[in-house]
């Protein structure tokens, strides 16, 4: 294996196992425990980690990407694509359509709804109600959307782990 193939494979891993062990942490560890954190004071911790975390993990979804693209490039294997005949381009087209499919989630939901949540936590510690009835909503939307970025990521694992075996 080439230097550069090398480089660029280390890479694409490390951005993968971080970005879907960054979702793992999130929704298995920390959510619990901000949960866990008094009311009064979860809505200081969350907006301190929401936005970093949220951004961390976008470019690594990115950074991943970039990196996969790059790994198929620097292979020479891309023609492979052309006739979907081996194993090794079926598994990781699969993967790259899921591993797309899991970075628009975080785009389209799970960002939103972390700045609608942030925008919703000062009314909701004020006594509005409605805005901690929609705040509740707004928390179960993003652990239902974790579990299933949880599930893509083991999936997007697994293919990739086939493809690298054929």
């Amino acid at each position: 294996m080439d230097a550069g193939l090398l480089v660029v494979q280390y890479a694409h891993v490390l951005a993968g196992l971080l970005w879907v062990g960054g979702g793992f942490y999130s929704i298995l560890v920390q959510a619990p425990a901000v949960g866990a954190i008094p009311p009064a004071m979860r809505g200081a911790a969350v907006a301190q980690l929401g936005p970093r975390q949220v951004f961390y993990l976008l470019r690594l979804g990115e950074l991943t990407i970039l990196t996969g693209f790059l790994r198929v490039v620097v292979s020479g294997r891309g023609s492979e694509f052309s006739s979907l005949e081996s194993r090794w381009a079926t598994s990781l087209l699969i993967g790259i359509v899921l591993t797309v499919v899991l970075l628009v989630i975080g785009h389209a939901v799970l960002k939103p709804n972390l700045k609608r949540m942030l925008s919703l936590g000062p009314k909701a510690g004020q006594g509005d109600q409605a805005a901690a009835q929609e705040m509740a909503k707004v928390q179960d939307r993003l652990k239902t959307v974790g579990f299933v970025q949880i599930a893509l990521g083991l999936v997007i694992i697994g293919t990739m782990v086939l493809a690298r075996f054929s």
